[in-house]
């Protein structure tokens, strides 16, 4: 085991191999061996659950190379490359635990594979592995009859080349995992896991070099052996699922330390009077306060590379607490586009941020600028409810009061508040504000802009009481156990309700799942919890809430550790 290197899931199936070896060490009675089936069918449905958290990670690779394929696609092939050698190497495995069971007894028994009249499944003889379908090879192995068969895993796995075989697959697998990270405490913790060295071991009269498949497969009881393969499968997804959490981190590395940053651009007035001056400020929705940005504005474009550069001339403008003042004559009428590049230093060097923005001269005009930012969020499900949140947006055009305009939105309402107004969007996508003005007793459209309609961000799921994914036991089991859910970094402040969960946790070897509505634990999650010792990990999944808009959003699991 590698000690503090080890997650607490590859403890906990590491202190399970270490009871199955000091099983081994005693007198082997048939209580013992019929333990070694329960082991292997925890150690089993682990391993599947592995295999399920994996699917995810790779969904979310999948939506990252989606939205951006320069950044993140190179990574999801290295993430898919582990994929495809840990189902390799799983399903090698598999094909040894079946032609191991069928050498010995000459039929093997499937899970719900088979099935009598009374829905009890029966073994299969005569087959092989290749013969059997995708669904069948992924089933388990159960009510393995010759349990105390001391012989058949050592023919089969250390005399014949299919032990070899496995040990040199092993280690190909081992190499290629260490070659896709660079991070020491990860390396040694695969290192450990995945290793198959030969050691010197006592002998009657002297130490002597024992394989690893002498070690674990030699004089070893069938349903030893067959555990012992099961939990090597666990090893490989457990190793699969650090390298592909590893690459994930990597998509987003020499990106800035902000939850996000987008290059923005704010315009004081998106409309100009001839002879006066366009005006907007420029900047990062997120801002590091130790550097001031380059800001430079003009014509730019990208490499091969994905790297944006300025070409021809351009210019650089003043920063102010992070801000780019940015001011040019207007002097003729029509749409003008603007735009440049956002210079930052990170860890991994300059980075550039594109930005782009158009405003319109004209000898009339009309400024609709949100007092929030240049996207409207749902923020209300009951727009026209007292106290529902709403987006601000300050309207006026020039020589007209404000009690002489009227403001419309084609996907939402806008209201009248004391200094502005507020909109409710209905539905993603866009919104026109249009605004008309009382002229000289008649009423005059004065234009419309438009705006991005987004739903609001999904807030971080936390557990009360909890500190750097760790938490007491005694927080667990209080009165005022829960889960919460906060949004840190935006623009509004606006509030989320847990409104269900589930927990995970291993009890002896099997993965038990409890279910919740709302935001408190359960009882019968306290009674779960009560059993759990110092160390064990608890996942809390299926996590949902929701928002002032009133749309369901399911968050992100949460990893406890009971410390």
């Amino acid at each position: 085991m590698a000690g503090n290197n080890l997650s607490p899931r590859q403890k906990m199936i590491g202190m399970m191999y270490l009871v199955l070896t000091a099983l081994l060490a005693l007198n082997v009675s048939k209580q013992v061996l019929d333990a070694f089936s329960k082991i292997n069918n925890g150690i089993v449905k682990t391993t599947k659950n592995f295999s399920l958290k994996n699917d995810d990670v790779y969904n979310e690779f999948n939506l990252a190379a989606e939205t951006n394929p320069t950044k993140a696609g190179p990574w999801k092939d290295k993430a898919f490359s582990i994929k495809s050698k840990s189902d390799s190497l799983v399903d090698l495995i598999q094909s040894l635990k079946f032609g191991l069971v069928m050498l010995a007894e000459k039929k093997v028994t499937l899970e719900g594979e088979n099935l009598d009249a009374d829905g009890k499944p029966q073994p299969i003889k005569d087959i092989k592995f290749d013969d059997l379908n995708s669904l069948q090879k992924n089933k388990n192995i159960i009510n393995i009859k010759k349990k105390k068969d001391r012989l058949s895993s050592g023919n089969f796995l250390v005399k014949e080349p299919n032990g070899q075989l496995l040990v040199d697959k092993l280690e190909s697998y081992r190499d290629y995992s260490l070659s896709l990270i660079d991070d020491e405490l990860l390396s040694n913790s695969i290192k450990q896991t995945l290793k198959y060295e030969v050691e010197k071991v006592k002998g009657a009269t002297k130490d002597v070099n024992q394989t690893w498949l002498e070690r674990n497969f030699f004089d070893m009881p069938l349903v030893a052996a067959v555990t012992i393969l099961s939990k090597i499968q666990t090893d490989i997804r457990n190793t699969e699922s650090d390298v592909i959490n590893y690459l994930k981190q990597e998509i987003d590395e020499g990106s800035l330390k902000f939850t996000s940053a987008d290059a923005i651009q704010i315009a004081t007035s998106n409309y100009v009077f001839l002879g006066d001056s366009f005006k907007a400020d420029v900047f990062l929705a997120a801002k590091d306060t130790t550097q001031n940005p380059l800001i430079f504005v003009g014509e730019y474009d990208i490499d091969e590379n994905g790297q944006y550069y300025m070409v021809g001339s351009y210019d650089s403008i003043p920063v102010v607490s992070g801000k780019g003042k940015y001011s040019i004559k207007a002097n003729s009428e029509g749409y003008k586009k603007w735009g440049g590049l956002i210079s930052m230093k990170t860890d991994a060097g300059t980075k550039f941020y594109p930005f782009n923005g158009e405003y319109q001269v004209a000898k009339t005009s009309l400024v609709v600028s949100p007092t929030k930012m240049n996207v409207f969020y749902i923020l209300a499900s009951h727009p026209l409810k007292d106290g529902a949140l709403g987006n601000p947006i300050d309207v006026s055009v020039p020589g007209v009061p404000k009690d002489k305009l009227s403001v419309s939105c084609d996907n939402g309402i806008v209201k009248k508040v004391s200094g502005g107004w507020e909109v409710f969007p209905k539905k993603p996508g866009k919104a026109k504000i249009s605004v008309s003005a009382q002229i000289e007793g008649k009423r005059r459209n004065m234009g419309s802009l438009e705006y991005r309609v987004m739903r609001t961000p999904k807030p971080e799921p936390k557990f009360f009481g909890s500190s750097n994914n760790k938490v007491k036991k005694g927080k667990l089991t209080s009165s005022n156990a829960k889960l919460y859910a906060e949004l840190n970094n935006f623009v509004f402040d606006i509030k989320y309700n847990i409104t269900g969960f589930s927990v995970d946790v291993n009890q002896r070897g099997e993965l038990v799942t409890r279910y919740a509505k709302g935001n408190k634990v359960t009882s019968e999650m306290k009674e779960l919890f009560e059993a759990l010792p110092v160390g064990s990990p608890i996942y809390f999944n299926n996590i949902s809430c929701k928002g002032p808009d009133g749309a369901p959003k399911s968050l992100p699991s949460i990893k406890l550790t009971v410390n």
